[in-house]
C-alpha cells in the first residue's frame, strides 16, 4: 500500500541508479512489427534521450518496404518476411548486438488453427534467429491482447469467457488460441539461454498511428468519418445500443510502448504478464461526439431505424469515394482497404464491452495512464498531420502526454525542493471529523515522518468523547459540537497555529433542506472560528462525494442525473444539495483571507475504519456477515440483481487521506475539485465471495426471492443477537444501530453503480491507487483487530 510520494521517489531513485550504473554495452532494441500501431510508437520513443535503459540503438523489422511516414524515425530498417525461415535467419541472425526484443506483430488467417500455425512459425523464426547469436540479450517482450480472456474471434459467443474485470491470473480457456501458443514458445525459447527474462502485454482496443495496422480502430473510424463528411452523411454509430451505452476501455499505443519499455528495464516486471489500458473508462456515446467534432460533422449517433450499421457493408463500394478524398486533399496514396479495417470495427462495436484490471501493473510499479478522450484527439491529429486523413478545422486541444518516468522524477524533485526550503513555521492540521472514516486515516497518516508537508502537528475535532480505538493516534483531541456556534468559537478560535483545515465530517437530517441548513452552519462555524485568527493558514480541504453528480438521497430517481463516468466539470444539478452549499460557504469564507487556497474531494463508497461513520459500508457488511455466521444462515446479497452484476468503484480511506494531503501541499492542485477512487473496477458478486470467506460462510450469493427482503428489514430485530456476539467475542460495546448502516447498504445495493473519472486528478499529478479487493480485506482485518467485529 505504498503512497504516491513514496512510489514517486522510489521510481526516481531507481531511475537514477540505472542511469549511473554502466551496463558495459549499449541497449539495442529489435522491434518486430515496426510499422504497426505499437511498433511505430516504440520506434519513436526508444531513441529519445530520456527513455529508461538508454541510450537505445533500434532495429526495426517489417515485411513491407519502409513507408514515407516512418523515414524520420532513427531506426535501422530491415525489410524481412519473418514467416520465411530462411529470410529471417539470413537477416536477423547477423544482429549480434541485440539486447531486447519487442515482438509486436501478428498475422491474420481464416481460422484459429491457421492463426496458430502462421504466428507460431513467425515468432519461433525470430527467436531462433536472434537468441543463439546475441550474447548480451536480456529480455523478450511479447504483445498479445484481451482475446487471451475471451477466446479467438471465431469462437466469441460459443465458449464461456471469464467474468470481467479480467486479471492476469485467470486460467486459460479450453479453446485454441494463438496467444497461448506464443506464450508457450516464448517460455520454451527463452529457457535455452540463461539470464534472459520475458514479459507479456495484453492491451485492449488500441488508439494509435499506423496506416498498416490490422486492428487500427482510430484509423478505421477516422476514415469512416472522413467519408461521411465528404458525402454529407450523418456519422452513424456502427455498433449495438448496449455497446453505445456501456463502459469501455482503450489502450493508447504510446502507453503500451512505455509499459513494454518499463518491463524490459525494471527488475520488478521480469517474467510477468500484464494487462495494459489507459486507466479510465468511457462510453462510446461520449467519444462519438468527440470524433464527429474532429471532422466537423453535426449529425451523429445511433441510427434512428434501430438497425445496427455494418461498416463492412457500408464501405464495400466506397473505394472510389476514398480515392477522390485522397486526391482532393493530397493525402498519401493509400487504398481504402489499407486504411479501413471494417471487420474489426464491426467486431469491437458489435460485441459486449469487456474490461481488464490494471492493479497488477500498478502494484509492480507502472503508473502510466492516458485520458482516452485526449488520446483519441491526439491520434486523429497525427493521422491528419501525416496526410493519412483530410484536415478539417476544429478547436485544437493541448494534450499532455507526459511519461510515467518523467512524472515520477518530477514528483521526487519537487519533494526534495520542499524538504530543502523550510517555510519558517510548522505545518499544523485541524481535522474536523477525526473519528470518522477518513478523519481516522488522516490522524494516522499526517504524523508520519515521511508525509509531505511535514512534520505535522495535528488537532482532531469530534462531537463524541475520544474513543479507545483512537487513543494511539498522536493527535491533540478536541471534543466539540461544531453545530453549536458558541462552543465552536470558544474551542477553535484558540488554535492560532493552524495551517491546514481538513473538513471531513457531515450531519444527516431527514430532508435535504435540513441537511443544507445544518451542514452549512457547521462548516461556517469552523471557518469563521479559525480563518480570522490563524495567520499562517494556507489551505482548506473539503470532502464531499458522488452525490454531487446524482443528487441527494431523497431525490434519487426523481431528478435526471448526469451520465457517467462523471467528470469534475459537469454543471450542478437543478435541485437542493448540501454539497453545493458547503462549496459555496467555503468559497465565501476563504475569500476573506488573502493567500488561502482550497480543494474539494469527491470520493465514492468509502472502504475504511471507523465504528462511528454514518456511511461505513465495510463495518455494516461485516456485522451482517457476523450475524449470518452466528445464526448459521447463508450470506444473502439483499440488493438488486443489477447491483450484483454491474461495475462499481470504491474509495479507500487511506487513499482519500493521501489525496487530500497531496492537494494541500502541491501547488498544481490548488483551488480545484477532484474525484477520488481506487482506480479499478469490481463487481459486488466477486467481493461478496471474499466477505463470505472472511467469516467462514460457505453458502452465499444472490437469490431472487430472498433479495427482496432489505438489509434494514432483515436486521430490525437482531439487536439481542448482536449483543450476544459482542459478549461472546469480547468486542467493543457498540450497539447494533451504531455499527450497522442498513439504510445506506440498501441504498448502495439497490441499483446500478456509478463511475467517476480520475483523469483530472492524475493529470494534476496524483498517481495514488488501491487494489479494491485487497483494500476490502485489509479493512476487514483492521475491524477484527480492533474488536469491532469477530
Amino acid at each position: 500500500m505504498s503512497r504516491w510520494w513514496a512510489g514517486a521517489i522510489g521510481a526516481a531513485e531507481k531511475q537514477a541508479e540505472n542511469g549511473n550504473s554502466s551496463q558495459g554495452h549499449q541497449s539495442v532494441a529489435l522491434v518486430v512489427g515496426v510499422t504497426g500501431i505499437v511498433g511505430n510508437s516504440l520506434a519513436e520513443i526508444l531513441p529519445l534521450s530520456d527513455t529508461p535503459g538508454g541510450p537505445w540503438k533500434v532495429y526495426g523489422v517489417a515485411r513491407r518496404p519502409r513507408p514515407n511516414w516512418n523515414l524520420d524515425h532513427p531506426v535501422e530498417y530491415i525489410q524481412c518476411d519473418i514467416s520465411t525461415t530462411a529470410d529471417t535467419q539470413a537477416k536477423l541472425s547477423q544482429l549480434t548486438d541485440v539486447t531486447h526484443i519487442f515482438y509486436v506483430t501478428w498475422a491474420l488467417r481464416f481460422t484459429e488453427a491457421e492463426n496458430i500455425e502462421a504466428n507460431n512459425l513467425m515468432f519461433r523464426n525470430v527467436l531462433q534467429a536472434v537468441i543463439p547469436n546475441a550474447p548480451n540479450l536480456k529480455h523478450v517482450c511479447l504483445q498479445s491482447g484481451l482475446k487471451h480472456y475471451v477466446g479467438p474471434f471465431e469462437l466469441v459467443g460459443k465458449i464461456e469467457p471469464h467474468d470481467t474485470p479480467y486479471t492476469e491470473d485467470l486460467p486459460r480457456l479450453n479453446a485454441p488460441n494463438f496467444y497461448y501458443e506464443l506464450e508457450d514458445i516464448l517460455a520454451e525459447e527463452v529457457a535455452t539461454k540463461e539470464g534472459v527474462t520475458w514479459s507479456v502485454h495484453r492491451p485492449h482496443t488500441i488508439f494509435g498511428f499506423s496506416p498498416y495496422s490490422l486492428m487500427n480502430m482510430m484509423g478505421t473510424l477516422s476514415v469512416y468519418a472522413a467519408i461521411c463528411k465528404h458525402e454529407g452523411m450523418p456519422l452513424l454509430f456502427p455498433g449495438t445500443e448496449s455497446v453505445w451505452n456501456a463502459y469501455s476501455i482503450a489502450s493508447d499505443a504510446d502507453l503500451i510502448a512505455e509499459q513494454e519499455i518499463w518491463a524490459a528495464v525494471d527488475p520488478n516486471a521480469q517474467n510477468e504478464a500484464f494487462n495494459i489500458h489507459n486507466g479510465d473508462v468511457f462510453k462510446w456515446k461520449h467519444l462519438w461526439k468527440v470524433l464527429a467534432e474532429q471532422f466537423g460533422i453535426r449529425k451523429y449517433g445511433l441510427p434512428e431505424s434501430g438497425k445496427t450499421v455494418s461498416l463492412t457493408e457500408l464501405m464495400k463500394d466506397k473505394g472510389a469515394v476514398w480515392d477522390k478524398i485522397v486526391k482532393d486533399n493530397q493525402l498519401l496514396p493509400n487504398k481504402l482497404e489499407e486504411v479501413g479495417v471494417w471487420w474489426f470495427a464491426d467486431f469491437v462495436l458489435g460485441t459486449e464491452s469487456i474490461i481488464s484490471c490494471m492493479n497488477k501493473s500498478k502494484e509492480h510499479g507502472f503508473l502510466g495512464f492516458r485520458n482516452s478522450k485526449n488520446s483519441l484527439i491526439s491520434w486523429v491529429d497525427k493521422l491528419k498531420a501525416h496526410k493519412i486523413l483530410p484536415a478539417h478545422l476544429q478547436k485544437k486541444q493541448q494534450v499532455n502526454m507526459s511519461w510515467w518516468w518523467s512524472g515520477a522524477i518530477g514528483a521526487a524533485k519537487k519533494k526534495h525542493e520542499e524538504d530543502e526550503a523550510p517555510r519558517g513555521y510548522q505545518s499544523v492540521a485541524l481535522i474536523l471529523g477525526v473519528t470518522g472514516i477518513v478523519g481516522n486515516s488522516l490522524a494516522e497518516i499526517l504524523p508520519l515522518s515521511d508525509t509531505p508537508g511535514g512534520p505535522w502537528k495535528v488537532y482532531g475535532v469530534a462531537r463524541r468523547a475520544r474513543p479507545d480505538w483512537n487513543e494511539d493516534n498522536p493527535v491533540e483531541y478536541i471534543q466539540c459540537d461544531i453545530s453549536d456556534t458558541a462552543e465552536t468559537q470558544s474551542k477553535l478560535s484558540k488554535l492560532t497555529d493552524v495551517t491546514h483545515i481538513f473538513y471531513v465530517t457531515w450531519a444527516s437530517k431527514p430532508t435535504e433542506a435540513e441537511n443544507c441548513e445544518i451542514n452549512g452552519l457547521m462548516f461556517r462555524n469552523v471557518l469563521q472560528a479559525v480563518i480570522p485568527i490563524a495567520p499562517n493558514l494556507c489551505h482548506v480541504c473539503l470532502q464531499t462525494g458522488g452525490k454531487h453528480y446524482v443528487g441527494p438521497f431523497e431525490l434519487y430517481g426523481q431528478i435526471e442525473a448526469h451520465d457517467p463516468p462523471f467528470t469534475e466539470d459537469l454543471p450542478r444539478l437543478n435541485g437542493p444539495n448540501f454539497y453545493y452549499t458547503l462549496e459555496d460557504v467555503m468559497l465565501e469564507e476563504v475569500a476573506k483571507k488573502e493567500g488561502v487556497t482550497w480543494s474539494v474531494h469527491r470520493p465514492d463508497v468509502i472502504f475504511g475504519f471507523s465504528p462511528y461513520s454514518l456511511m461505513n459500508l465495510i463495518v455494516t457488511m461485516s456485522v451482517y456477515a457476523a450475524i449470518c455466521k452466528h445464526e448459521g444462515a447463508p450470506l444473502i446479497f439483499r440488493g438488486s440483481k443489477e447491483a450484483w452484476n454491474c461495475y462499481v468503484i470504491a474509495s479507500d480511506a487511506d487513499l482519500i487521506a493521501e489525496h487530500e494531503i497531496w492537494a494541500c501541499v502541491d501547488p498544481n492542485a490548488q483551488n480545484e475539485a477532484f474525484n477520488i477512487h481506487n482506480g479499478d473496477l469490481f463487481k459486488w458478486k466477486h467481493l461478496w465471495k471474499i466477505l463470505a470467506e472472511e467469516f467462514g460462510i460457505e453458502e452465499h450469493g444472490f437469490e431472487e426471492g430472498e433479495s427482496n427482503i432489505t438489509f434494514a428489514e432483515a436486521m430490525k430485530d437482531k439487536e439481542p443477537v448482536w449483543e450476544e456476539i459482542v459478549k461472546k467475542n469480547q468486542l467493543l460495546p457498540n450497539k447494533l444501530e451504531q455499527v450497522g448502516g442498513w439504510w445506506f447498504a440498501d441504498l448502495i445495493f439497490g441499483g446500478p453503480g456509478v463511475v467517476t473519472n480520475l483523469n483530472k486528478s492524475k493529470e494534476h499529478g496524483f498517481l495514488g491507487f488501491r487494489n479494491s479487493k485487497k483494500s476490502f480485506v485489509s479493512w476487514l482485518d483492521k475491524m477484527k483487530a480492533y474488536k469491532v467485529v469477530p
